[in-house]
């Protein structure tokens, strides 16, 4: 029997737009929205009136609909990678490449716009550079933890739909030869 060659790369693509994407929900849902902290324009207009506050809604929204379209797309490639039989199924491979795409987007967004462009912090104020620091930290710990994740999934070369087989000692010792 010839062993179809593996496609991990499929499921790793989607995995890292999703994880991009939701990452990025998570960001604008949490830190925008709920907690209030970190619009997109906040230090250089900061949201203290009516106005200012609906400049920066309008693109904290640009910014969700960025993250939705990346999170779409990511939908589609699993979606295609499930129909290729060739492509192996690694839960390891696939929640490695979600960390890698929410890691590498925490990575990006806060080099650039936190560090670089300095359009807005994590949280405003008193400590923000141990904020921007923290979050840079846990993009990079998403980073490295999705990077171990995927390697150890390269490993995992079972075919979707073949059933595990238990190994002859343990067939032996359940009775099922």
């Amino acid at each position: 029997m010839t062993r179809a060659p593996r496609h991990q790369g499929a499921v790793i693509s989607a995995g890292v737009l999703l994880g991009t994407g939701l990452g990025g929900f998570l960001d604008g849902i949490l830190l925008h929205q709920l907690l209030q902290w970190h619009n997109l324009l906040s230090s250089q207009l900061p949201p203290t009136d009516l106005v200012a506050m609906k400049v920066n809604m309008f693109w904290d929204g640009l910014f969700h609909a960025f993250t939705w379209l990346v999170t779409v797309i990511g939908v589609g490639l699993l979606w295609r990678a499930g129909k290729r039989p060739e492509v192996p199924w690694s839960t390891r491979s696939f929640v490695g490449s979600l960390s890698l795409g929410w890691g590498a987007f925490n990575v990006v967004e806060g080099l650039i716009d936190h560090q670089l462009l300095g359009i807005h912090h994590v949280h405003p104020g008193a400590n923000q550079l141990a904020w921007d620091v923290g979050f840079l930290l846990f993009g990079v710990l998403l980073v490295g933890l999705g990077w171990v994740l995927i390697r150890a999934g390269r490993k995992d070369t079972r075919p979707r739909g073949v059933p595990v087989r238990p190994a002859p000692s343990e067939r032996l010792a359940t009775g099922r030869v």
